[in-house]
């Protein structure tokens, strides 16, 4: 693959366009959306003191299946090369 094709497979498919401009919005908004995320996890906390436990209580072995799950809900797309710009376009 030639390295045009790298640098132009992006939102805007403009190689000379700024960085944030060739950004995806998710991407470009990551640390927002980590921001947010965050912020959820600690006022469902706070709401919710028994959550933890709850949460604690469904482990096989050592391994917590709530945190596995979403491990892997947010690794699936990068490991399998999602390409979220192509999502439904044929």
């Amino acid at each position: 693959m030639p390295v045009s094709d790298v640098v132009t497979d992006t939102a805007t498919g403009n190689a000379n366009a700024p960085v944030l401009q060739r950004l995806s919005t998710l991407d470009r908004f990551l640390p927002v959306w980590i921001i947010a995320a965050m912020a959820i996890g600690i006022g469902l906390g706070r709401a919710i003191p028994s959550l933890a436990g709850d949460l604690n209580t469904v482990q096989v072995g050592s391994v917590s299946l709530p945190i596995a799950i979403g491990l892997l809900l947010m690794m699936f797309p990068v490991l399998a090369k999602v390409r979220h710009t192509q999502l439904g376009h044929s």
